[in-house]
């Protein structure tokens, strides 16, 4: 897991300046602190001072009014430097000796001849009690009643407490003026009656001022705020702890939350003295109810507001109680903030005004100080940082690796995921802060004049890293909270990380999350430095460069978090849907192309329509396929089942619909799918259709803005369909057609239809012409070379002499030019196979299929070879067959199984049969294989489908096969058949198919199947849908995969003239690159 640096980020050697450290590090972003007589840092008040000579300790360094910025304090006691010289410097050990190993239970002092930094001694304080008044005790006796009303007088010498006075009564009394009315109290004990005070408080800070976050959270405030409002409304009875814990109280009752930007609190759940911002909802809610018993009065009747006049020990008069009770609740909440360690910081984490004597303090100006503390933070702060990734490298990260709780295979990717960059990030801070902690001992207890430059040098090597690892967290978040729900032993682990002695009680997401805090935090500390930095000191440019520098790595790391918000918004989606049993579809939602363009709900019903399931469906919008699915609440949270099959982009259409109807359909066989719906409003339907509108486009743009094939139109007027069922002339229908070149120079059709063969030139607009008159014209082949033309009709297959059957003016009959090969063929094929030209046709016996293969060698358009057009019935009554004037015959073979197409290899030939594939080797028949092998349990997805499955084709890709069945298609190895795992994640089929195709094509790099309702166009490597072609009765009509180009022709009906059938040729169109999901 060693992580090398950039090549650009290469720091010179240096002699590291930490010694052996702590393993308890106490992160926080507090600007404003000082130093109490227990040596902590505490947020105070920013009064004005009323003796300006005093010395004074700075609050914020954000303060904009300078003075506000200070506050009287008692001079800070004179305290000798305790740091060693610049000398001493060059003897400490490098800083990766300094850190102390992962299983050391117990860390050592550093091994300096004097503490690193002296905490001042202070005397013991000796509370001083105010003395009371003593009362007598108070007996009173009950006195008989009498009979006549009388009065009960007691001594006018004894005094009683306020409360246990009486009033004599007589049978006159003696008027009296009437008194004055009491005032009001409210009980803020009652959790409701505060929570109310509170927020109309914090409503009315937006009247006299404006806070930084205010466009986004509009009801916000500052955790310094909320101290001081609850001071106002409890009359500031009570200390800044009691405070602070009336603030947590009403936090964890939702009556305010941490803004985003306020990560600690969000981790801690803690509310914090200091100028971290929290924002109160803009819903309004019913406020909780409750009571907070430390504002409740005390028990005792002899209780005074007094701090230490009650002997109640939970009196919250009595600050010693108040510190207990603060005390047991860090001890629960906030204590796990609280990380020093136990050797102390390598430097001081207090106010800098503090560490300086009171006779130096008083000449530097006020101005100079805030820069000062400003400086002071940012060095300890980074500090802070450093430990947390340090804790993340030898206590997390190393504990996954030694406790083993991710299983070996995934543990790289599930580290690298969710840790992502942190080693990187670690020896950043660790050269930044080596830099800064040399500075700070340089100028120990004096002004640090220059911190610019330092920050400038580190901070240009930040961004590659800083922007790798910050937006990603959320994701890395997102997958540890997977693996906790599905590891045992990782939640047992991330558990065990708050109890670890170097964690101090901070849990998993702190460490995990504080690059992402600190990334936010660096702007803030820059802003406010160079608040306070004159402009023009010599460090100003330096700190505006810094600034700038670390705002544009924040500013690109919120850019590039949006976009991982949105993927793991995906990434969410696809772990909750789920799928009727029985269904499994591929959403491609790994993707990290994918983009969602609109979520929403779809009813199924309006006020004047009604249907047997009226459950809302909910609609997600893809870069590339429409789900719609059904909303399911279950123990493990909310799933989406998916309604109905996911409708691919460029199979959806949206029809005309009228009012909030919304009709969406999907293009599929037998004529598709439509289904209605219903938006709430208007606008919800203009936001769907715009979001379906702008999925097409940029699915079309992402393909360049071209179509991979195009129709040409080769025949679209000429032939008819007829309206009386019989075929004449040109009112037939089309079987196939095969292109050729005529011996004057003109491309030519050829025309195979019900009635016969016709002749066409290509690009003439003129009628066709019948040259061969027969019946049922099943397929046509042209063999090239030899300049044959092949004819297969319902009764047999024949041979015609290609020139002499078009020319215009014939000499001979057609009877007279034709060959007869072979009588009952079901098919054909001619191709090229173990350098040879070849036919070869199937005749169908029995269960079996038998085929022969023929070898032409006869160029019929060489003159020489012209007797052998004409056909001589010998006089002896040969028995040999007619075609051996054409052909020769080279092997007969048969497969055990009914065929149906044939495909040539380089040298064998792929036989396409029910079961399968056959390959077999014409020049050793008894050597043969099937593909896919029955007998393998890889393919059981094919031998055990639910439905029959019919092969279609196979076609050699590479070193692989590409099998296509009806429904699917999948890649097995060219040497052993094996299965090919794209990944093993997904499924191994590379695509399924739209419709229902009964011819599939491979023309590189597309691969076409053609069902009767449109033309499904998928990239041959990745089974990525590239275009759909829409029509109406599409057949397949020829196909040539063998030549330099392919050439395909389709025939499918008019679209704007029903009756007629066009002939088109579908091309390819200028090969570009595409983006392809996966590479074999």
């Amino acid at each position: 897991m060693n992580m090398p640096m950039p090549e650009a980020y290469q720091y010179p050697p240096r002699q590291s300046y930490l010694p052996q450290r702590s393993s308890s590090f106490m992160p926080t972003t507090n600007l404003s602190h000082r130093r109490n007589q227990s040596n902590r840092i505490i947020t105070i008040e920013r009064p004005r001072p009323e003796d300006e000579t005093k010395g004074f300790v700075p609050v914020s360094p954000d303060s904009d009014d300078e003075n506000d910025y200070f506050t009287n304090s008692e001079p800070a006691s004179p305290v000798t430097s305790s740091y060693p010289s610049q000398q001493s410097y060059q003897q400490q050990p490098s800083y990766q000796q300094q850190q102390q190993p992962y299983q050391q239970q117990q860390y050592q002092q550093p091994s300096y001849q004097q503490p690193l930094y002296q905490q001042p001694q202070y005397p013991p304080v000796q509370p001083q009690f105010p003395s009371y008044p003593q009362f007598p005790s108070y007996q009173p006796s009950m006195p008989s009643m009498p009979t006549q009303p009388s009065f009960v007088s007691y001594p006018s010498d004894t005094s009683f407490p306020a409360d246990k006075q009486t009033v004599t009564h007589t049978d006159q009394p003696e008027p009296t003026e009437p008194a004055e009315p009491a005032e009001e109290t409210v009980d803020y004990s009652f959790l409701s009656v505060l929570s109310t005070a509170f927020i109309k408080a914090v409503k009315g800070l937006e009247n006299v001022r404006e806070l930084w976050c205010g466009n986004e959270y509009s009801e916000s405030f500052t955790g310094a705020e909320a101290v001081t409002i609850l001071r106002h409304l409890l009359k500031d009875e009570y200390t800044e702890s009691c405070y602070l814990i009336v603030a947590n109280t009403l936090m964890r009752n939702q009556v305010f939350s941490p803004t985003q930007y306020n990560q600690r609190s969000l981790i801690s759940n803690i509310v914090y003295n200091s100028d971290d911002t929290y924002f109160l909802d803009e819903e309004e809610h019913d406020v909780p109810t409750g009571i907070i018993t430390i504002l409740t009065p005390c028990y005792s009747r002899a209780c005074r507001e007094d701090p230490s006049g009650c002997y109640v020990n939970r009196c919250p008069h009595r600050h010693d109680a108040q510190e207990e009770i603060k005390d047991e609740s860090e001890g629960r909440h906030s204590s796990k903030m609280i990380n020093i360690p136990e050797g102390g910081w390598l430097v001081p984490h207090e106010a800098w005004a503090s560490r300086i004597e009171k006779e130096v303090l008083v000449t530097i100006p006020r101005e100079e100080i805030a820069r000062q503390e400003i400086i002071n933070e940012i060095i300890y702060s980074e500090e802070k940082f450093l430990s947390d990734l340090t804790i993340l490298h030898e206590v997390i990260v190393a504990g996954i690796i030694e406790n083993k709780v991710i299983e070996e295979p995934r543990m790289d990717e599930f580290i690298r995921k969710v840790f992502n960059n942190y080693e990187e990030l670690l020896q950043m801070s660790s050269a930044l802060f080596n830099d800064l902690m040399e500075l700070q001992h340089r100028y120990d207890r004096e002004c640090i004049p220059k911190i610019g430059e330092i920050l400038v040098r580190h901070f240009t090597f930040f961004e590659k890293p800083f922007v790798a690892y910050s937006p990603e967290a959320q994701s890395a978040k997102y997958l540890a909270e997977i693996e906790l729900k599905n590891n045992p032993d990782f939640a047992h682990f991330i558990e065990s990380i708050e109890t670890h002695k170097r964690t101090s009680r901070l849990n998993f997401w702190h460490y995990l999350l504080s690059p992402v805090t600190r990334m936010q935090r660096y702007p803030l500390l820059m802003e406010a430095l160079l608040k306070k930095t004159p402009e023009d000191h010599e460090d100003y440019p330096y700190v505006q460069g810094s600034k700038e520098i670390i705002k544009s790595i924040a500013s690109k790391a919120d850019v590039a978090a949006i976009a991982i918000k949105a993927r793991l918004s995906i990434t969410m989606l696809r772990d909750s849907i789920t799928f009727k049993q029985g269904e499994q579809y591929d959403l491609q939602l790994d993707d990290p192309i994918r983009h969602l363009y609109y979520r929403g709900i779809l009813k199924r019903r309006n006020n004047a329509m009604d249907v047997t399931d009226k459950t809302d469906i909910h609609v997600f919008v893809f870069d590339h396929v429409l789900v719609l699915a059904k909303l399911r609440k279950t123990t493990a949270g909310e799933e989406y089942r998916v309604w109905r099959k996911p409708i691919h982009i460029r199979m959806l259409s949206l029809p005309p619909a009228q009012g909030t109807a919304i009709l969406i359909y999907r293009l599929g066989p037998r004529g598709g799918d439509i289904y209605p719906f219903f938006c709430s409003t208007p606008k919800e339907k203009e936001e769907c259709v715009k979001a379906i509108e702008n999925a097409k486009a940029a699915l079309h743009s992402k393909h360049g803005n071209m179509d991979a094939f195009s129709l040409n139109p080769l025949d679209d007027t000429n032939f008819r369909y007829s309206n009386t069922g019989q075929s004449t002339g040109t009112a037939t229908k089309i079987n196939c057609s095969v292109p050729y070149v005529s011996i004057t120079g003109e491309h030519v059709i050829a025309i195979g239809t019900e009635t016969g063969v016709f002749h066409k030139v290509q690009g003439s607009e003129g009628p066709v012409r019948r040259i061969i008159q027969c019946d049922s014209v099943i397929q046509l082949a042209v063999m090239e070379k030899h300049h044959i033309l092949i004819v297969l009709t319902e009764k047999a297959l024949r041979a015609y002499p290609l020139d002499a059957l078009t020319a215009k003016n014939k000499a001979k009959a057609v009877d007279q030019l034709q060959v007869e090969i072979g009588s009952h063929v079901n098919f054909f094929q001619v191709g090229f196979c173990n350098n040879r030209d070849m036919l070869v046709y199937k005749v169908r016996k029995n269960t079996t299929s038998v085929f022969t293969a023929l070898e032409p060698y006869l160029d019929l358009r060489d003159p020489v070879n012209e007797k052998h057009l004409t056909y001589r019935p010998s006089i002896f009554g040969s028995t040999r067959p007619h075609y051996l004037k054409w052909f020769k015959k080279y092997k007969d073979f048969y497969v055990g199984a009914e065929a149906s197409n044939i495909h040539f290899l380089k040298a064998k030939v792929n036989v396409v049969c029910e079961r399968g594939f056959e390959v077999i080797d014409p020049e050793n028949l008894t050597v043969g294989r099937d593909i896919p092998d029955p007998e393998d349990p890889q393919f059981n997805f094919v031998t055990r489908h639910p439905e029959p499955l019919k092969p279609l084709a196979m076609y050699r890709i590479n070193d692989k096969f590409l099998l296509c069945y009806d429904k699917f298609a999948f890649y097995v190895n060219n040497r052993n058949g094996s299965l090919v795992n794209r990944d093993p994640r997904r499924s191994p089929i590379l695509c399924e198919w739209e419709g229902c195709p009964t011819h599939v094509l491979f023309a590189s790099p597309y691969i076409v199947a053609i069902d009767p309702q449109f033309i499904e166009i998928r990239y041959a490597d990745s089974g990525e849908l590239a275009q759909i072609i829409p029509g109406e009765n599409i057949r397949l009509a020829y196909y040539n995969g063998t030549g330099e180009k392919t050439i395909i022709h389709v025939v499918m009906n008019h679209n704007q003239k029903p009756d007629i059938q066009a002939l088109f040729h579908l091309s390819l169109n200028n090969i570009r690159s595409h983006p392809r999901r996966e590479k074999f």
